[in-house]
């Protein structure tokens, strides 16, 4: 599993729709991949689409990469990823109440479920043509606080069954479309 992916959303509707397409800019520092977190940048493209880059930690974000757009020039159409220094237009996840699956930096245990946490941000890898999301929930930032990123609301059993506290469901908590909630 690589980054925060898509597992459902907690409000009783379809998550259609609930996507926003965003530019990046040629200036953006890192590879970018389905998964990761990125925030509003407070630039637009030349066509006025806003932009966004990968979210520091600590900091609200604006979304999830659901997509990246491929990249026509030069006919690269194996390119899961956007590369550092590219332009280009990524979908984002953007739904406050949509839920992700990701993995943690350390187990968490049955009494983190409801407070917050911060996504650990890394730059994606890449290997071939697949571009690889290798953030996770910063497991020693978990906390009440507010202006956290993501809402812990569930354990995820492993591959085996079993809950180990390594994945977590989460919801986004503390975003430039919401201010986040304290964990309880």
């Amino acid at each position: 599993m690589a980054g925060f992916n898509l597992d459902l959303g907690q409000s009783s509707s379809d998550h259609n729709g609930q996507l926003e397409s965003y530019s990046v800019a040629v200036g953006h520092a890192t590879l970018l991949a389905p998964g990761d977190v990125v925030v509003l940048t407070g630039t637009s493209s030349v066509e006025g689409i806003a932009s966004v880059d990968a979210a520091a930690q600590g900091a609200a974000m604006s979304g999830v990469i659901a997509g990246i757009e491929p990249l026509f020039t030069g006919e690269n159409l194996t390119q899961t990823g956007l590369p550092a220094s590219t332009a280009g237009t990524v979908r984002c996840h953007i739904d406050p109440n949509l839920n992700f699956i990701v993995e943690c930096s350390a187990a968490l245990s049955a009494v983190d479920v409801g407070l917050n946490a911060d996504a650990a941000v890394t730059a994606a890898s890449a290997s071939g043509g697949l571009t690889v999301s290798n953030m996770k929930l910063d497991s020693a930032t978990k906390a009440g606080t507010a202006t956290l990123q993501f809402r812990i609301v569930g354990l995820v059993p492993n591959s085996a069954g079993v809950v180990d506290g390594l994945t977590a469901r989460v919801r986004i908590n503390n975003s430039t479309i919401r201010a986040g909630a304290a964990g309880v």
